[in-house]
Order: structure tokens, then C-alpha cells, then sequence
């Protein structure tokens, strides 16, 4: 959002789809109060209207096109194949091989993926946040539902554009981050990302402190209200120091993660977030093996 003279943004486009468009996907929907899609005015939110919407962007050749999205928002949480989306069958081709995404496979590949992963037993507890006053006065969320928590999807859409039965030292693999190591490491591995996206590389990607940048982030985020409070009240990536890296959750055991969470949330809050940790580990240790490292 910082390098707006270079790229457009997106903010979580699909997701218009996924909660509220007519092909609402996700069983949220089924919880919410009768009039709560409506307010949003994206009733009509199609995933070929959300596409529309991104294509017409990318016809301005001045810009390229930045989209933050969620792996899960396209891919159904009953997991079939090729389930490509009502809006969008008319570019779907039924000799295109198994996707797990609602997207056709034209699609997926006319796009470069950049994946951000996070240890669970750090994004656990901060998701958990979102559900509990007073940040779900804002999400009006009070469920931590295990069909978003994205990690199992993630791991599938990386597995499609980067095939275990295809992979050689020839195939480069899909640009893989880790929240850890961008957080200790911001500018090494933002420069690496840079390098692979053929986009040139600048400092002021790293912070967002003028009243401009606010007002961007505030537009994009208010849509989900509540879930990037941490995000707005920051001003930059800036390395960690060697004593946050070690009172961060990476140094603690797994003991000492359940006592804190215990003291935080109370005893069934903590049991909710060591399931839902536990349910994503897996997934996340898989993926991190193919993540970029700094460089020294």
C-alpha cells in the first residue's frame, strides 16, 4: 500500500464473495443477523464481478495489480475439486486438471503468488482476540470458526501451483514467507521478494507513518473492522531485537504457551486456541520448509 505510484491494491477482494455474494460459500452467513449482508452492500458481489473488478485494473499499464487475499476464500471448505464458482463456468474447461479452487486454472496462472505463513501458536491467540471484547464489539464475531483458519487451504493452493510429483532443483518454487523471519528480517527478505517480482525495491515499503498511508489502510481495512487494529496502530516493519526474538513465543515450550494463554483468556479460551494451533501445525511446518530465508 506504500508503493501506490507503482502498484493498485486489493484488499481481500474474494472474500466479497466468500461471506456475501450470492455464491456466499462460507457457513458464516448462517450465523449472522438476516440484515447483516445487506448493510455491507456487496450482496452482489459474484466471483466473476470481484474478477471483473481486478481486470479492469490491470488495464491500466502504468500500475501492476497487488491483490491480499485469503488461500480459503477461494477454495470451498468441503474440499472437492474443480468446484470453480457458478459466475465463472463459462471459462472453466473440464479438460483442465483437478483444482481445488473456485477459480479456473486460466485464471490461478495469470497471477504470481506470494504466501505468507505464521506459526500457529502465534496467530492462534491473536485471532482469538477478534472474537472477545472489546475488538468484537467491532468484528461482531464471537466464534472462532476451525473452517478459517486457512492453513489446510493454503497448503493445498501451494501444493496445485507447485506439484509434489512435478518438483526438480529446475522448478522454482512459489515465493514463501515467514511472519518470523519478515519480522526479524524485514528488509533482506522484503529485497528478495522484490527481486523475484521484478519490482523495484524501496525503504519506504517498510514503514507507513504519514497521514496519507493512515487514511489508505483505514479505507482498505474498515470493511473487516476489528481485525487489523494492530496493523493500524503500527508505523513500519522494523528489525527485532535479539531480546524480542527471545521473549518471543518461539522461545517458550509449549507448557509455557498453555500457562499464558490460561492467564490471559481463561481455561476453555486456552483449550479453544491450542485445538485450533494443534489442528494447523502440520500444515504450517509442511509449508515452512519452502520458505525464503534472509540473507546474511
Amino acid at each position: 500500500m506504500t508503493r501506490r505510484d507503482l502498484l493498485t491494491c486489493f484488499h481481500e477482494p474474494f472474500g466479497d464473495s466468500f461471506y456475501f455474494g450470492p455464491e456466499k460459500v462460507s457457513p458464516a452467513w448462517l450465523r449472522w443477523p438476516a440484515d447483516k449482508i445487506a448493510k455491507t452492500g456487496r450482496a452482489h458481489y459474484t466471483y466473476d464481478f470481484v474478477l471483473q473488478n481486478i481486470l479492469d485494473a490491470m488495464k491500466d499499464p502504468s500500475k501492476r495489480v497487488f491483490l491480499k487475499d485469503m488461500s480459503y476464500h477461494i477454495i470451498p471448505p468441503i474440499h472437492s475439486p474443480n468446484a470453480t464458482a457458478p459466475s465463472l463456468q463459462y471459462i472453466f474447461s473440464p479438460d483442465e486438471p483437478s483444482n481445488p479452487t473456485l477459480l479456473p486454472t486460466s485464471i490461478l496462472h495469470s497471477f504470481q503468488f506470494v504466501f505468507l505463513i505464521r506459526r500457529p501458536s502465534a496467530s492462534m491467540p491473536s485471532l482469538y482476540r477478534c472474537f472477545i471484547p472489546p475488538l468484537s464489539e467491532k468484528t461482531g464475531e464471537v466464534f472462532l470458526d476451525p473452517t478459517e483458519l486457512g492453513y489446510r487451504e493454503t497448503r493445498m493452493l501451494f501444493d496445485y501451483l507447485y506439484p509434489p510429483s512435478t518438483r526438480s532443483s529446475s522448478i522454482m518454487a512459489p515465493i514463501l514467507l515467514d511472519a518470523d523471519d519478515l519480522l526479524a528480517h524485514p528488509e533482506s527478505i522484503m529485497r528478495s521478494v522484490c527481486t523475484r517480482l521484478e519490482l523495484q525495491f524501496s525503504a519506504s515499503m517498510l514503514s507507513w507513518d504519514s497521514p496519507e498511508d493512515y487514511a489508505v489502510a483505514e479505507a482498505a481495512f474498515k470493511k473487516y473492522a476489528g481485525y487489523h487494529e494492530d496493523a493500524l496502530n503500527s508505523s513500519g516493519l522494523r528489525p527485532r531485537t535479539a531480546d524480542q526474538i527471545r521473549r518471543g513465543t518461539q522461545a517458550k515450550t509449549r507448557e509455557e504457551e498453555n500457562e499464558e494463554w490460561k492467564e490471559r483468556y481463561g481455561i476453555e479460551a486456552a483449550q479453544k486456541i491450542r485445538e485450533a494451533a494443534d489442528l494447523c501445525e502440520e500444515d504450517y511446518e509442511y509449508l515452512k520448509q519452502f520458505r525464503i530465508l534472509p540473507k546474511e
